[in-house]
């Protein structure tokens, strides 16, 4: 159990423990308790140990994790490892409708479907960082129809594959988890978008190819404001950067990183205690520059 804040560092501490499925639950307001499958180890007591010290350390990151506790129970692995999936659900943005592999869902004429199995990755569209990212780059694309998309931590690829189906050109993607990557990439394949996708191992966009009219981040708020520099000299003129992930208590303090790297704020959206941001690329000559100019005044002959 942890704080809102810390969660999607939590969720990350618990997925390089290599378990079986992760379920996000919020049992109060504030509070996120997760819960996961560790196979049976000699060393379970340790690596239970070593995790809530990684979890508490998240203070230091300017991520207070609040009270933290940490327990288990014996149960059965083999079970346990899919009872996660029932908590999965399809998710419409629109006409997107993203679905888990396992369900089918009902469609609608017109509707682009996109079928994600997330394996040990993050990313079904059942979480509301997710749900709010998707909100945001739907209508995005449809005002930028054909865009070159940037995917910043991409999970399972969820956000790549989405917006390839939605046509945009082409969709590059990034994560620094090797698991995620593989992920993507199988998602990719099974939606058809293996040549529409570029998935590549790294962090942030240093091994991106070119400038795009998207970029989309599905991560935390510090690693969001660390982006933004970066990301504005990436866009293209009228592009627009989404940032999710983002809990409540840090919007200020992206929507301020934002400023400073020249992005101006278009839209926030909410979804409980989550937040994302649609911020839009300044124009290096605006109107401050031509306001600089003097002009002079002919005299009348």
């Amino acid at each position: 159990m942890v704080s809102v804040e810390a969660a999607e560092a939590t969720a990350e501490i618990l997925r390089d423990l290599r378990g079986g499925g992760l379920v996000e639950e919020h049992p109060s307001p504030g509070r996120v308790q997760f819960r996961c499958y560790l196979p049976p180890s000699r060393v379970m007591r340790e690596t239970l140990a070593a995790a809530r010290a990684r979890i508490r350390g998240l203070a230091a990151y300017g991520l207070d994790p609040g009270a933290v506790t940490v327990t288990t129970r014996r149960t059965g692995g083999r079970r346990w490892a899919t009872a996660w999936r029932a908590h999965a659900k399809p998710v419409r943005v629109g006409r997107l409708v993203i679905r888990p592999t396992w369900i089918r869902a009902a469609l609608r004429p017109g509707d682009v479907a996109v079928a994600i199995d997330p394996g040990m990755a993050f990313g079904t569209g059942s979480h509301a960082s997710t749900r709010l990212a998707l909100r945001a780059l739907v209508p995005a694309l449809r005002a930028r129809p054909g865009a070159a998309v940037i995917d910043v931590g991409t999970g399972s690829g969820i956000l790549a594959i989405a917006a390839a189906r939605l046509g945009a050109r082409p969709v590059q993607a990034v994560d620094c988890d090797p698991v995620a990557v593989a992920a993507a990439r199988a998602n990719a394949r099974l939606n058809g978008c293996v040549r529409r996708v570029r998935v590549l191992e790294g962090s942030g966009l240093g091994t991106m190819r070119g400038r795009a009219g998207i970029i989309v981040a599905n991560i935390v708020a510090h690693t969001i404001v660390d982006l933004l520099p970066d990301a504005a000299s990436r866009l293209t003129g009228g592009g627009v950067f989404i940032g999710s992930g983002i809990v409540a208590g840090r919007t200020r303090a992206v929507l301020r990183a934002a400023r400073a790297a020249g992005l101006r704020r278009h839209e926030v959206l909410r979804d409980g205690d989550w937040r994302a941001v649609v911020l839009s690329a300044t124009p290096r000559f605006g109107l401050r520059a031509s306001a600089g100019r003097r002009t002079r005044r002919r005299r009348p002959r």
